[in-house]
């Protein structure tokens, strides 16, 4: 695409590159209020096809991004080796390719950013913002008149229909996109109307009890707000509490457990069932702190002599993943796994670092938003889950500064 006649000279993305990614932009918000676990086909085949599309047109392939390249590199050997010892290397290689072709895909992105021209930028704002407005008004009409679409969709004796399980499960998800539109607005000179969409969809995220939106958006704000007496410190102690819960997440779950949680009258029955799979992923955590179980064995790791409060005798303590992002990492991929990750999520937030202020308070509450999800709610290596993580990371490079402050 060629700026020049908009008063811009810079490098742009090709066209065809460009209208993949507005595409794409579009198109995540509606998804992810309406089929989240489209996110990772979205993801890939946008990443893939306007990766391609750009060394077609520019006759050059968009350099990657170096720190993101070793770190990604790193952890895909390791969990490649954890296979030998895993208890299921069938099911963590077939998990591998997922995380393979999503780390590839955000990288592609990532690089495709560094080329996209101010006014492009501008425009993914518009369509980011168009495309997450367009989600919520999706996602209050499936919630307000029961799910017309869902139920067309799937049939009407769907059990995700039961206790707004499938609307959770996309509430949950959205602060990866909301706090990116935020900053969209807040880049088109709009930041209080971003900050005003933040609070709007706390409140939303209380009427639709999803727990842990709720809680990872009320600690995003916090974060906002601290930001404005100092962007630094916000994310030192950022980097300080990511460390931190790597370091006593163990502990703290088999604290949590031994004081009581499983039947603490201020935790939900669900909360309550979390409390016994963080325990149980902890102690089996120590039994191989070093190496894990291997690369996606949660749902594997035997019960023992160990006997669930909250499910039918003989089935896994863990169902199908320890519902936190930190202990699942400890049980799977041990320390090694646990430190190659910690040393990406710092990376990130030494990055953003070289962004301007107000740009960095927007990125910083919405990395608190979601290590606050990730440690309350999915399987980490969901592939949709995953995908939602890197498409957020993707839309602030995206629509980020150029690579002046890269």
């Amino acid at each position: 695409m060629n700026d020049a006649g908009r008063g811009d000279a810079s490098p742009s993305l090709a066209e065809s590159t460009f209208s993949i990614i507005t595409v794409a932009f579009a198109l995540a918000g509606p998804l992810l209020s309406a089929a989240p676990l489209g996110m990772s086909p979205l993801l890939i085949a946008s990443a893939l096809l306007a990766y391609a599309a750009e060394r077609f047109q520019s006759g050059s392939w968009p350099p990657l991004p170096t720190t993101v390249l070793i770190v990604f590199s790193a952890f895909i050997v390791w969990c490649g080796l954890s296979l030998i010892w895993d208890l299921n290397p069938a099911s963590g290689a077939r998990k591998l390719v997922d995380v393979t072709a999503v780390a590839l895909s955000l990288l592609a992105l990532l690089s495709l950013g560094e080329r996209a021209s101010p006014w492009q930028r501008r425009r993914l704002c518009k369509v980011l913002i168009g495309g997450v407005a367009a989600g919520f008004v999706l996602l209050a009409i499936e919630t307000l008149f029961d799910f017309p679409l869902y139920r067309l969709v799937m049939g009407s004796a769907n059990p995700k229909l039961a206790d707004l399980v499938e609307a959770k499960r996309s509430v949950d998800a959205l602060p990866l996109l909301v706090w990116p539109a935020c900053f969209a607005l807040a880049r088109l000179g709009l930041p209080w109307i971003g900050v005003i969409v933040a609070a709007l969809f706390s409140v939303a995220c209380i009427k639709l009890t999803a727990s842990s939106a709720t809680l990872g958006m009320f600690f995003s704000l916090v974060v906002f707000a601290i930001s404005f007496f100092s962007v630094t410190w916000v994310r030192r102690l950022l980097a300080l509490g990511t460390v931190l819960a790597f370091i006593l997440v163990i502990p703290v779950a088999i604290i949590g457990y031994d004081e009581g949680g499983t039947a603490s009258h201020w935790l939900k029955h669900s909360a309550q069932h979390r409390v016994e799979i963080w325990h149980f992923a902890a102690e089996r955590s120590l039994e191989r702190p070093g190496l894990g179980y291997g690369f996606n064995a949660s749902r594997y790791v035997p019960n023992g002599d160990a006997v669930s409060a909250f499910l039918p005798p003989g089935q896994s303590l863990i169902p199908l993943h320890p519902h936190n992002a930190f202990l699942q990492i400890w049980l799977e991929i041990g320390a090694v796994g646990a430190l190659i990750v910690a040393s990406g999520l710092l990376a990130m937030l030494r990055a953003v670092g070289r962004w301007p202020m107000g740009m960095a308070r927007f990125i910083l509450s919405g990395y608190a938003a979601g290590i606050v999800v990730a440690a309350l709610a999915f399987g980490i290596w969901q592939s949709w889950w995953m995908a939602t993580l890197a498409f957020s990371v993707a839309t602030y490079r995206m629509i980020g500064p150029g690579q002046e402050h890269g």
